[in-house]
């Protein structure tokens, strides 16, 4: 039996049926295709939203339909942008995209970081662990300690601002980490992040297990609430000297 096609404003559900709203309410109305190239024409793609880059992405695979019903579906499906670019050519045709937009959607990223690493973006790039921890061992080598810094990345996982956060000495109270996840993420909406990753710098001599585990309820906060505005929490790192370090990331099974 054929597939049925996907209609226009289809809106996916999450996958797993969870209870989380979707990042838009509406997927339309139609019908701007030219006045985004307008836009770009003008003014660059950096003025564009998240989705407004998704669609422009969908029109080599949809060469005459308005393709915003169908960005707005598939972020509302994989949960923000960056989801969808770093999902399969297979889940995005399968969550209504087509073949040729499914494929250049997923091979993006690869792209991206080639041509972050062959030195062609001024931004350091920080999409896996040994470019994260080089960065955080030189970068941060002279910081005071103790101290939290906050990595924003964007959706190709380029630093866009490195920036310390007020955090206070020993482990912190639930209204100091209320406090600091919501300036955190309000930051994050500021500079257009689509992720982020957390540094502690500890004092000399501390151990970095026990500040980590000093820190849990941080990171199951921001990991909470980070997703309800489409950024991501890469992970909580903890720096100490002399090579020292680990990540929550790396301690928690369901991350």
């Amino acid at each position: 039996m054929a597939k049925a096609k996907m209609p226009p404003d289809h809106i996916p559900t999450a996958p797993g049926g969870g209870g989380a709203a979707p990042a838009f309410a509406s997927t339309g109305p139609a019908g701007h295709r030219k006045r985004m190239r307008q836009r770009v024409l003008a003014h660059g793609a950096g003025g564009l939203a998240d989705y407004e880059l998704l669609e422009m992405l969908l029109f080599y695979g949809v060469p005459r339909r308005d393709t915003k019903p169908l960005a707005k579906s598939l972020i509302n499906h994989f949960g923000s942008f960056s989801a969808v670019l770093d999902s399969s050519a297979e889940a995005l045709h399968g969550a209504g995209a087509p073949r040729g937009s499914a494929a250049l959607c997923s091979h993006l990223p690869d792209v991206a970081a080639c041509l972050v690493r062959d030195g062609s973006s001024q931004r350091p790039y920080l999409g896996d662990w040994d470019s994260l921890l080089h960065y955080c061992n030189t970068a941060q080598l002279a910081a005071s300690r103790p101290q939290m810094r906050v990595l924003y990345l964007d959706s190709r996982n380029a630093l866009l601002v490195d920036e310390a956060r007020a955090w206070g000495h020993g482990t912190p109270d639930a209204e100091t980490v209320r406090l600091s996840v919501g300036q955190i993420l309000q930051r994050a909406l500021e500079v257009q992040a689509s992720a982020l990753v957390t540094v502690y710098l500890p004092e000399q001599g501390q151990d970095v297990r026990a500040v980590l585990k000093a820190d849990v309820p941080f990171v199951t906060a921001i990991r909470k609430a980070a997703p309800l505005l489409a950024v991501s929490v890469h992970d909580h790192l903890v720096i100490g000297q002399k090579g020292a370090w680990c990540s929550a990331r790396q301690q928690e099974t369901d991350w």
